[in-house]
């Protein structure tokens, strides 16, 4: 395939009724470009989370909103479904020099044209996820795609982009292009291309969806190490997507934070072992153990140990102390309450007993 084409996907294209699109765009100017609500940029090695929604927005000003105060890098004009308003979210989780994006909401149309491209001058380049569509269309470059559900496209925001899109659900992870020249020293000519299904581009998707449904629960720290995992697992598939050759390293990096996450999350459930792991994160087991060994960790012993995490919470919180003890064990993924009581004081140097006491006797020394 030559370097400089996206990749065609058979059967899938369209061409977009300018008539229509033109109607319903206000009219861009060189003006300045609305960048969404006043915010302080991140300071380095720090990671902001906000929230936006129409819902308490009256729906006859909704596109307005979200046209001028929300959505920074394209206009927005609604989508053709008559007689359903409008509505959108959007969470962000912005960094010095990545940003996520998880953005969803009825039918919109999109346009990103060259005077917008010059006016604010982005030239990021982006993995756009699409989680939940029943029917996109995006004009790229080149390309002319019809997405589906689970396509992975990547966009280069010093191109023109017009999208059509119904009821949506899509993540966008931008990264300075000056990070992916590193792997591909001309990452324009990747614009319009889908990312394979599996491999590590399929880690890459299961991450990312983890990481925006749980963004809220997450601590600032996460969020740092959150955003750095995604850069890297990113750079990873734009490198097998470049025919760049991958670096190892940042591959088994990436795989081993992605696996800390998805284990985090699903400790609880019996099920939970390194082959679910690797099925989950789509790797083979030897891979995911030679991850896990440069930490000089086992896959097991995490699962094992996220368990026991799990459990010591439960102890010492005061909604669950109306619980037994070997109900708090079950509900931490084991399933023989001696076996728990032993991997707890080997972890913990005491009973979970003790420890539930321990907890209650400083709650009441507060």
């Amino acid at each position: 395939m030559a370097a400089c084409c996206p990749k065609p996907r058979h059967g899938l294209h369209y061409s977009f009724d300018r008539g229509v699109i033109d109607a319903n765009f206000p009219q861009v100017t060189q003006t300045p470009i609305r960048d969404g609500p006043p915010a302080a940029p991140p300071e380095a090695g720090a990671v902001s989370l906000t929230s936006f929604s129409t819902d308490s927005v009256l729906p006859a000003q909704r596109i307005d909103y979200w046209h001028g105060g929300v959505l920074r890098r394209l206009d927005t004009a609604p989508g053709l479904d008559a007689g359903v308003p409008f509505n959108a979210r959007l969470t962000r989780l912005a960094a010095l020099d990545v940003e996520l994006l998880d953005h969803s909401g009825s039918a919109q149309m999109a346009r990103r044209d060259a005077v917008r491209c010059r006016a604010d001058g982005r030239d990021d380049i982006s993995l756009n996820f699409m989680v939940l569509s029943s029917s996109t269309s995006v004009e790229h470059g080149a390309a002319r795609l019809a997405l589906r559900a689970g396509d992975v496209m990547i966009l280069d925001s010093s191109l023109p982009t017009e999208m059509k899109r119904k009821r949506h659900r899509a993540i966008s992870l931008f990264i300075p292009r000056a990070k992916v020249k590193m792997i591909c020293p001309d990452p324009g000519r990747l614009a319009g291309r889908l990312l394979r299904p599996d491999g590590i581009a399929g880690v890459l998707r299961s991450y990312l969806q983890a990481t925006m449904d749980h963004a809220a629960h997450m601590q600032p720290q996460q969020h740092v190490v959150a955003m750095d995992v995604a850069m890297q697992l990113a750079l990873a598939a734009l490198a097998e997507e470049a025919a760049a050759p991958v670096n190892a390293a940042v591959l088994d990096e990436g795989l081993y934070h992605a696996a800390k996450t998805h284990i985090a999350q699903d400790c609880t459930n019996f099920g939970t072992n390194p082959l679910s792991v690797a099925l989950h994160l789509g790797c083979s087991r030897s891979g995911l153990y030679r991850a896990f060994a440069k930490h000089g960790e086992s896959v097991a012993a995490c699962i094992w140990l996220a368990r026991l995490v799990h459990a010591r919470r439960m102890l010492g919180a005061a909604r669950y102390r109306h619980l037994q003890i070997n109900e708090i064990a079950f509900r931490s993924g084991f399933y023989d309450h001696s076996s728990f009581d032993r991997m707890f004081k080997r972890a913990y140097g005491m009973k979970p007993a003790d420890m539930r006491q321990l907890s209650l006797e400083r709650g009441q020394a507060r």
